[in-house]
């Protein structure tokens, strides 16, 4: 049931892309004025242009990720000392990794940066890295190899680290890891991922019976203006992020992967 699961997400993603549907909808547009529904394809036009114009001016995925992000804040001032530490995959260029042979990291580097730094601030915590292969075609080149590079090269004891490969996205991260570490319910666990990702993480997490602090990281929300600006591919890109977190978020809710929506915390 879990590997229908993975690949029916992974098939019907591009289909509830943003950038799908600004080609999709010029695409309709065009059959219809060849099927002479003048009217339905101006509908589509003018949609069209709606469409490229707020998201080419207005920053549309930082109004979306404010209410992920804002759920969950770093709080280590307030916060006793880890007894683990566990990292989310997701920050690895995986395919220029495997032809470069070195480690190659994306977007949200920040979570691997945050998981070294903390490793080297508490140096008795167990540290855990969860991450396989997202993809359908390709699970044998795993985010876990190159993570076991990069820790090596920056000095990090491996011995410290357990190593988690098989996880092929955020519910089988905390699945498998559980299931490896078998955590006490009186320790203390930090988890690390991307903010806008930490409700969606922080669910699964806790419907699994797993106590974990948040420690969110690659923050895409900033201070805004109203005044528009164009900045189409920006905007596009961040709308791609965060768009595909909502949809998550409700799949996970609907599927019974998570017990609430927008969790700050195990309660």
């Amino acid at each position: 049931m879990d590997t229908l699961f993975f690949i029916a997400s992974k098939i019907s993603r591009p289909f509830l892309s943003p950038s799908t549907w600004l080609i999709i909808f010029p695409l309709l547009a065009w059959l219809f004025l060849k099927l002479r529904w003048i009217k339905t394809a101006r509908i589509l036009w003018v949609f069209e242009f709606l469409l490229v114009t707020i998201i080419g001016f207005y920053p549309v995925g930082q109004w979306l990720v404010w209410p992920l992000e804002n759920t969950t804040e770093i709080s280590e001032k307030n916060l006793n000392s880890p007894d683990g530490i566990i990292v989310l995959g997701g920050a690895w260029l995986t395919e220029q990794s495997e032809f470069w042979q070195h480690w190659e990291l994306n977007h949200a580097a920040e979570r691997e940066f945050a998981f070294l730094a903390l490793a080297r601030k508490y140096p008795d915590a167990k540290l855990v890295f969860t991450g396989g292969s997202g993809k359908i075609f390709g699970q044998s080149v795993k985010e876990a190899s190159f993570a076991r590079q990069l820790y090596q090269d920056l000095g990090l004891d491996l011995s410290r680290v357990i190593f988690e490969s098989e996880s092929r996205n955020t519910y089988e991260n905390g699945m498998l890891s559980q299931k490896l570490v078998n955590p006490s319910t009186s320790e203390t666990w930090w988890l690390i991922t991307s903010a806008y990702h930490m409700p969606r993480s922080l669910g699964v997490f806790c419907h699994l019976g797993w106590q974990v602090t948040p420690y969110p990281v690659d923050h895409i929300y900033r201070k805004q203006s109203w005044i528009p600006k164009w900045n189409l591919t920006d905007h596009l890109w961040e709308l791609e992020r965060v768009s595909q977190e909502w949809i998550g978020l409700i799949v996970y809710r609907l599927s019974g992967k998570t017990n609430s929506f927008l969790t700050s915390g195990c309660h």
